[in-house]
């Protein structure tokens, strides 16, 4: 399967929506005959319905609290490939190659970073892990970066997305939460598209996780038709399903 298809310059909210998507989706996946818990599904459709309409309540109210229910297995085999930041104002990319245990994941990609004014120290914060072949449209992520003042930046980008990364490979979940970005906290009340149809196909995964890819029929700003693919895990905490998708969205 190939990145989900996206089209014209996307509002924040429907970015980090679409984000969901392609964090582990870009993916050349099969579909698999498993059932989910209907209750798995159910949670996964209410939580991108959440975000495209850009409702960060019932978003966050769907998320695990606890960090390792919220970051879950580390993807990578080893510390992948780093290249230095790209960085536009106050979002940084950080594009990286390396070995990956699922095989259905393009071995590539971009970590996706968000600077802070009010933080003392190193100011980057981690949004999404994105893996992709090429990069979606309307997933702004800096080609370059844009001035001086931005190049200064870079190292600092840099070294944000590398502790992640080396946090998440020791399971440190703590210290990857510290150096996260919540971006739901910020999603605002949209209605830059709507869900007509949605299907799911799911997989168990290690942890008592199940797999949900889905596809889904879109219609952005009322008349603009698109397919949506991707893949969410959903969890259980505290007998409730929840729905991870930080590196599995951006």
């Amino acid at each position: 399967m190939k990145n989900a298809p996206f089209g014209h310059r996307l509002t924040h909210s429907l970015t980090a929506a679409l984000m969901v998507a392609v964090m582990l989706a870009a993916l050349v996946h099969g579909r698999s005959p498993a059932a989910a818990d209907p209750g798995a599904e159910r949670a996964a459709e209410t939580y991108l319905r959440a975000l495209l309409a850009g409702d960060g309540a019932t978003a966050r109210s769907l998320s695990p609290t606890r960090p390792a229910d919220k970051f879950g297995p580390c993807p990578f085999a080893r510390m992948p490939r780093l290249e230095q930041a790209r960085v536009d104002a106050h979002r940084a990319a950080v594009s990286f190659s390396g070995a990956v245990r699922d095989g259905e994941l393009p071995d590539e990609g971009a970590l996706v970073l968000t600077m802070l004014d009010d933080v003392k120290g190193n100011p980057w914060r981690v949004r999404q892990v994105a893996f992709f072949t090429e990069p979606p449209l309307g997933a702004r992520i800096p080609p370059r970066s844009v001035t001086r003042r931005d190049e200064a930046q870079e190292p600092a980008a840099t070294e944000a997305a590398r502790r992640y990364l080396a946090a998440w490979l020791k399971g440190d979940y703590r210290t990857m939460d510290k150096l996260a970005f919540d971006w739901l906290a910020r999603l605002r009340d949209r209605q830059p598209a709507t869900i007509r149809d949605i299907e799911f196909d799911s997989t168990p995964a290690p942890g008592a996780e199940i797999k949900l890819t889905f596809t889904a029929k879109v219609i952005l700003y009322r008349v603009l038709p698109k397919t949506l693919s991707g893949t969410l895990f959903a969890m259980r905490e505290e007998g409730r399903w929840k729905i991870r998708s930080n590196e599995l969205t951006f």
